[in-house]
């Protein structure tokens, strides 16, 4: 039992990973357009691509990194804010981290500082959604 959760875990964290990745890749694009080519603000763009990306990670996380878990639930709503709020440290951490960065450093593309926020955020992000929004009920625990 002990060894399946651990494996569990590390397959879980890798997949996790690898969507993160591809959020990440979204967030930071979306950011970069917006903040570096059209020199909007960075603070607004942070949340708006943090918003946009919650969205993929939401449905991917759901259907492959916690599918196992989530096959007899389906994608929702409530299901999406709990992952938005759940991650929402994750972000506050990310702006904490995009804003020392900028005060300290003068950076020729602030899309590094955003990408410095957004690991920070990654730890926090997969426990939360591991024990919060994509836990296996009880039910399906004792079956």
């Amino acid at each position: 039992m002990v060894k399946r959760s651990i494996y569990y875990l590390k397959h879980s964290f890798f997949k996790f990973a690898i969507v993160g990745f591809m959020g990440t890749i979204s967030n930071l694009t979306i950011f970069y357009i917006f903040v570096d080519i059209f020199g909007l603000w960075a603070n607004v763009f942070a949340v708006v691509s943090f918003l946009i990306a919650g969205v993929q990670n939401y449905i991917l996380h759901h259907k492959w990194t916690f599918g196992k878990i989530m096959e007899d639930k389906k994608l929702s709503f409530i299901g999406y804010v709990k992952f938005i709020i759940t991650t929402a440290l994750g972000l506050a951490i990310n702006l904490i981290v995009l804003n020392l960065i900028l005060y300290f450093f003068d950076l020729p593309y602030k899309v590094i500082a955003q990408g410095c926020g957004v690991a920070f955020g990654t730890v926090f992000n997969y426990l939360g959604s591991k024990h919060f929004v994509f836990k296996r009920s009880r039910i399906s625990e004792d079956i």
